[in-house]
């Protein structure tokens, strides 16, 4: 065994057991990013507040050389984030005198308006007509017949998707097309339809109902879905829908409420988060390669972090992305699928007990929880998506993948587990690779689907030497691996090549691009134990990505501990 393999491991793990909170989750500090430092200064706009210096620093600091912003902390030059942040400067410059603001301004390119919601943004701030932001009401008819074309025809879905320019019309909400949506979406098109129907047609009955709507699914922390974007909207319509109405406690509770969420998504760069947190998901990750790594010198951050992740399962069975007092989002199967499968390396680690906490029968019972939430809503297909199967969601590789581990470890879960490969390998793209919705994004789908089929026991499938040979070929010089949110490749990022390296390993141990790809790792580990993490995380493209250093550090130690395990079994 390589020495300095064995090393990396020791110490990188030490770091990662550094980002579990005395409660017991890991957490990872996400990065901030364009749309949501946007839309908070919006919110402050709004409301005849300035946006402090440390958010004017952010902007000015994020500038790019050709005067744009990107997406996210990768930075690369995109249109529409540079315009959202033109229009805020512009607004924050005719209440501030500054010369930084004037010369950011000056050096931004011209580019056409051609999203939707930044399209919005800009009527409300009187630069873009709130009449032709929706379709006509007349298309109504059209958008309805589309889920039944895509349920009765699937491989439309890439030639059907939503336009990006501009929006359906206010009278969607209500109707069964409107409540098939992905949920996400449902929640960004309500209070954009509460703020176009106040300031066009003003219809008192339809905007009583939106905003019943809005009510009834704030989060018991003031939070609209726990996503800075969302909630910015939300409060917008909230204030929007005060100027119209007049004082009203009740709105005003609300306003107040979700301005303090905002706050807190603030991050210390001066710049604002897209979520809260993702501590559900980096917990699981957590455990699960602590437990891999050698579980048992950690039973106490083990135990803990399991307690906690039993504490916030929700009532249904399952997890979502974030863990909350008094409330909960809602489930969604890659959480689910990676608390479930965490649990259960755990509850084989310890015989059925962690320690003192939580009890045998508490763990046994979340465990037989998550598993029937995963049972319950695998599609016929075999697949699992985020949340609902054939709302407005479609079957994800990676969720699909993590859903096969659990069930694997869950045992007598044969037919699931041969559904989910049969559509696994279908996934597989012509050019052997397999892509992704919630990460970046081709090596992310291809080494999560290696990893499912190689534990399922399909080492010699056709499928997954394919991925292999994909994997080798898309390699950069240095041994890594990298690519955007979008699928262009890149500079090697440890997160990607740690999920490429451990797949290889998994599979193709003998692979020379796996042994590449170790001393990738072993070259850009840091003396603290940690890597440099990479802004590799997908909210969804109109956002951009972001940055969690949980994955910097799990992905790396799962390549080079399966290193350790192939030259030493016993380890």
């Amino acid at each position: 065994m390589s020495p300095s393999i064995e090393s990396a491991v020791r110490q990188g793990t030490a770091f990662l057991l550094t980002q579990q909170n005395a409660a017991g989750y890991f957490e990872g500090q996400l990065s901030s990013s364009t749309f949501p430092t946007c839309a908070y200064a919006w919110v402050q706009l709004t409301q005849n507040q300035q946006p402090s210096q440390a958010q004017i620093d952010w902007f000015i600091k994020n500038q790019n050389s050709n005067g744009t912003w990107g997406l996210d902390a990768a930075n690369h030059p995109h249109n529409e984030a540079t315009l959202f942040a033109k229009l805020i400067l512009e607004q924050i410059a005719t209440r501030k005198q500054s010369l930084q603001i004037d010369q950011a301004l000056a050096r931004i390119p011209t580019f056409p308006l051609n999203e939707v919601l930044n399209k919005l943004a800009y009527a409300a701030f009187g630069k873009f007509d709130w009449n032709k932001l929706t379709i006509s009401k007349n298309i109504l008819p059209v958008i309805q017949l589309i889920p039944k074309l895509l349920k009765t025809f699937p491989f439309l879905q890439n030639y059907l998707k939503p336009p990006r320019h501009i929006l359906p019309p206010v009278d969607l909400f209500g109707t069964s097309t409107f409540e098939d949506m992905f949920i996400a979406e449902q929640h960004t098109l309500v209070p954009v339809f509460i703020t176009i129907e106040l300031n066009t047609t003003k219809r008192a009955k339809i905007i009583d109902s939106l905003y019943n709507w809005l009510k009834s699914h704030v989060l018991s922390d003031g939070s609209w879905f726990r996503v800075n974007y969302i909630t910015a909207l939300s409060v917008l319509a909230l204030i929007e829908l005060q100027k119209k109405r007049g004082t009203d406690a009740e709105i005003e509770g609300l306003i107040e409420r979700g301005i303090e969420w905002l706050n807190a998504t603030r991050n210390p760069d001066g710049g604002c988060r897209e979520a809260i947190n993702l501590n559900v998901w980096d917990t699981a990750l957590s455990v699960s390669s602590l437990i891999v790594i050698n579980g048992s010198k950690w039973d106490n951050e083990i135990s803990s972090a399991c307690k906690w992740l039993i504490e916030v399962q929700n009532p249904d069975g399952g997890w979502a992305f974030s863990g909350m007092d008094g409330g909960f989002l809602p489930s969604d199967a890659d959480d689910t699928a990676l608390a479930t499968l965490a649990l259960l390396r755990a509850n084989s680690l310890c015989r059925g007990e962690l320690l003192s906490h939580p009890t045998a029968s508490h763990f046994a019972g979340a465990i037989s929880r998550g598993v029937d939430w995963l049972l319950a809503k695998q599609a016929n297909n075999g697949s699992w998506a985020t949340y609902l199967p054939g709302q407005g969601d479609v079957g994800c590789v990676s969720i699909t993948a993590h859903a096969i581990e659990a069930l694997i470890e869950q045992t007598g879960m044969d037919a699931e587990i041969d559904r989910a490969c049969r559509w696994l390998k279908a996934q597989m793209t012509s050019k052997g690779y397999w892509t992704d919705l919630w990460l970046a994004k081709n090596t992310y789908g291809t080494a999560n689907a290696i990893i499912a089929l190689t534990k399922a026991g399909t080492q010699a499938s056709a499928e997954i030497k394919s991925g292999i040979r994909w994997l080798e070929s898309t390699q950069n010089n240095d041994g890594g691996w990298g690519e955007d949110i979008f699928g262009e490749p890149t500079d090697s990022t440890v997160e990607q090549t740690g999920w490429c390296t451990y797949a290889l390993l998994l599979a193709h141990p003998e692979s020379e691009a796996a042994q590449k790809g170790l001393d990738f790792l072993l070259n850009s580990q840091k003396p603290d134990g940690s890597w440099k993490a990479s802004c590799v995380g997908i909210y969804w493209e109109v956002i951009g990505g972001y940055i969690d250093p949980i994955y910097a550090s799990v992905f790396p130690l799962l390549a080079l501990n399966q290193a350790r395990y192939l030259t030493n079994p016993e380890s």
